[in-house]
């Protein structure tokens, strides 16, 4: 649930502009509970008396890995082009490297096309940029939910767009449908509602595997969603930044850039994001590519990047990195995905122990926990009186309450930390659950 505190900028005796306005109003209880997590925070020896985070997506847990391939003098090294402006749609060394990992990882049918990439500093940073470029303030785009909790403040903060949850029941639905399952039919309603409302709906966002939930849509549900957003003329933003950590080997990647061209329902309205801070876990460095087939969108984009340019020294290390093929697929993702199989079997054992049920995740770096079971009702201050014990009780989890679901005592418990301070974090939330007083 979002609620809205405006701030009174004339008590600090300055007027700041009626646009910012909805920046100060824009409460997230995620960030909230996060905050608390890092102003006191965990750590074996210096603060073991601190908040276990498993509240920020974060990959922590494959870190040494990746210290060890950073630190060799061979990727960190500056070269004489890293010193003046790189190309404002991204140093093509990297768009070259990034194209060509894609095309082998989504098994995309033709090359993908480097000067189809603009790169920028983050996913987050990408989602401003393309509503800023694609829609007007106060336009609309649909998004499952549970979603993200911070897609609403990254499409709303500058460029003014809202979000329309399309809110899916944690319950089996009619016909087969899964938990949690989008389907045409709630996109339609979806549609229907909010234009009802006065919305006016120009877009689809989408994130494939999905967070919270950890599901990934198929090639051919992907391609139904695209021929939907076709039909009502809406553009598509595909956010594949979990692509690569998809730990079940039975799901097969269904990116949008592995799908023909000539199969594609709407290209001119289907546009891709990609980043690092997950599947490679660096999200201190952030750096994200939008993919996209519209040159006007494109142009536009690569114009204002000059505004959100990813530093030389983080596109240029990412590029050796993704030349490195050896290492890539004989060390970095076997050990990588080995690890979070791992660990979320040690999250999933936990829950099992305390009877919480939870949507078992084939990709991603958390798993969407139902808690409800431990609430004396299914309020958001109940849930808020649980976030509030799990923090006293020295861990940090993600509440619904920031999701957007409407369905309170939901929780993502990231899992993708070193395994001394998961099983740590996993201890202290059985305590809390099982401590909690419900009646109260």
């Amino acid at each position: 649930m979002v609620t809205h505190d405006f701030h009174d900028s004339s008590k600090a005796g300055v007027e700041l502009a009626e646009r910012t306005a909805r920046v100060l109003a824009y409460v997230d209880p995620v960030r909230e509970s996060s905050g608390k997590v890092e102003a006191n925070l965990y750590h074996e020896t210096e603060n073991p008396q601190g908040i276990v985070d498993l509240c920020m997506s974060q990959n922590t847990l494959i870190s040494d890995v990746l210290l060890e391939k950073l630190n060799q003098p061979d990727v960190m090294r500056w070269e004489e082009g890293m010193l003046v402006y790189t190309e404002r749609n991204g140093a093509r060394r990297l768009r070259v490297a990034l194209a060509d990992f894609l095309t082998e990882q989504t098994g995309a049918p033709k090359p993908l096309d480097p000067d189809k990439f603009c790169i920028m500093n983050g996913v987050t940073g990408i989602m401003n940029l393309l509503c800023f470029v694609l829609f007007n303030d106060g336009d609309t785009l649909l998004c499952p939910a549970p979603l993200y909790y911070s897609i609403p403040r990254d499409i709303m903060d500058v460029a003014g767009v809202k979000i329309y949850p399309i809110k899916l029941s944690s319950k089996p639905g009619p016909n087969g449908e899964k938990p949690f399952e989008l389907t045409v039919d709630h996109l339609k309603a979806a549609l229907e509602k909010a234009t009802q409302e006065g919305h006016k709906v120009k877009g689809v966002f989408l994130v494939n595997p999905n967070n919270p939930i950890g599901c990934v849509y198929t090639r051919e549900e992907v391609l139904t969603y695209l021929d939907f957003c076709k039909q009502h003329k809406l553009h598509v933003l595909m956010d594949e930044i979990y692509q690569f950590s998809n730990h079940d080997e039975s799901v097969p990647n269904s990116s949008v850039l592995g799908i023909p061209l000539d199969d594609m329902p709407d290209p001119m309205r289907t546009h891709v994001l990609y980043g690092f801070s997950k599947d490679f876990g660096i999200p201190g460095s952030p750096l994200g590519a939008l993919y996209t087939w519209n040159p006007d969108v494109l142009k536009v984009c690569v114009r204002l990047n000059d505004f959100q340019q990813a530093a030389s020294s983080v596109q240029i290390p990412a590029a050796r990195l993704l030349e490195d093929k050896d290492w890539l697929h004989g060390t970095f993702f076997p050990t990588n995905l080995t690890r979070l199989r791992a660990a979320l079997n040690v999250a999933m054992e936990t829950l099992d122990e305390i009877g919480a049920s939870y949507v078992k995740p084939r990709a991603g770096l958390f798993i969407w926990a139902d808690l409800s079971k431990f609430l004396a009702a299914n309020t958001l201050e109940e849930e808020a009186k649980l976030t509030d014990h799990l923090l006293k009780c020295g861990v940090g989890l993600s509440p619904s309450a920031g999701y957007c679901g409407g369905e309170f005592g939901w929780y993502r418990i990231m899992f993708a930390v070193p395994p001394h301070r998961l099983k740590e974090g996993l201890k202290r939330l059985k305590e809390a659950c099982l401590s909690f007083p419900a009646t109260t």
